[in-house]
């Protein structure tokens, strides 16, 4: 049809040009101009301040790098340990079952409000990316403004939980619920949710509102999703063919491990967690903590097969909670 405008190549799908796009953009990552000695100013300029040295430096980390990729050593192993290094903020283990232990902080204020804050972390970041240290720790923040600060830690399953699903981290978390009301009864409770951890509470929110359930009294997501009519650049990784793929390598083992994972998050951001680590690690010399960090994590995480494969068809490939087909317990 004359002056009819075509946003879309005939015979290629929309999955696919996403697909075409994210390949280019890799391939104008590889060779940007910052990834070379002679066309990148901030090593130049390294190189005649320290006279060469950044390179040694560089040349060392690659090693360190390359020894600890022969031992199976993760990135950042000695850098990063639980609290020593992060979540170092005083609490205790107050309940625990087969998926998760509840943490209740220490007070840090003469006196408290007394609604608790309980928080769900993704059970991918854990929960000491909430807790990193002093200066950027959202659980001491909260401490410090005079919150009762509870949160959930998961434990990382191997081959002998490959059956457990959603419902098994919808039910924990209902049981964290119950902890916490138990220790400070007749008080509404307000849940924070991040990344995963969010989807799984506002899963729990809803099931609770609809079973009349008043023990939330607010709910605040951070980087969580609900909606995954428009994914981002992860829906290039979840199509029907990939899931196949995974639920094939994860039955085999019971579980998807963290490095299998981390390649793709990776991928979604290659300029900082790739080329621009590789630059500053390798030719100025220095490092990269959190990208170790973030290295480190995924080394300590797992997901059981069942479960990772209804969040990735439920969610992703159907979207069956936006839209109203998920269902939790009988109701």
């Amino acid at each position: 049809m004359v002056g009819q405008r075509h946003d879309r190549r005939p015979g290629v799908t929309r999955h696919h040009e996403q697909v075409v796009t994210f390949m280019v953009r890799q391939m104008l990552d590889m060779v940007s101009p910052s990834n070379f000695i002679a066309t990148n100013p901030e090593v130049l300029n390294a190189m005649v301040n320290t006279g060469g040295a950044n390179f040694a430096q560089g040349a060392m980390n690659w090693w360190q790098d390359w020894v600890n990729l022969a031992a199976g050593r993760p990135e950042g192993s000695a850098a990063f340990q639980v609290g020593k290094d992060v979540a170092i903020t005083p609490g205790k283990v107050i309940f625990r079952n087969g998926l998760i232990e509840l943490i209740q902080y220490a007070p840090q204020t003469r006196q408290v409000y007394a609604e608790p804050v309980l928080v769900v972390p993704s059970w991918i970041m854990k929960y000491y990316i909430l807790d990193l240290s002093p200066h950027n720790s959202l659980i001491r923040y909260l401490l410090q403004q005079g919150h009762t600060v509870f949160t959930i830690s998961w434990q990382n399953p191997d081959a002998g939980d490959r059956d457990l699903g959603m419902d098994d981290y919808v039910h924990s978390v209902m049981a964290a619920l119950g902890v916490v009301a138990d220790i400070m009864p007749k008080q509404p409770i307000h849940g924070i949710g991040y990344c995963l951890g969010g989807t799984l509470f506002a899963i729990v929110a809803a099931s609770l509102a609809r079973d009349g359930k008043r023990r939330l009294k607010t709910l605040t997501l951070l980087a969580s999703q609900l909606d995954f009519t428009e994914p981002g650049e992860l829906s290039l990784f979840v199509d029907e063919s990939q899931i196949a793929y995974l639920e094939d390598l994860m039955w085999n083992q019971g579980y998807l491990d963290g490095k299998q994972m981390a390649g793709t998050f990776q991928l979604l951001n290659s300029r900082d967690l790739i080329w621009s680590k590789m630059v500053r690690d390798y030719l100025l010399g220095t490092r990269t903590p959190q990208s170790d960090l973030m290295a480190w994590n995924a080394d300590a995480t797992r997901l059981p097969f069942r479960m990772h494969s209804e969040y990735l068809r439920s969610f992703y490939l159907e979207n069956d909670l936006a839209e109203g087909r998920y269902i939790v317990g009988e109701g």
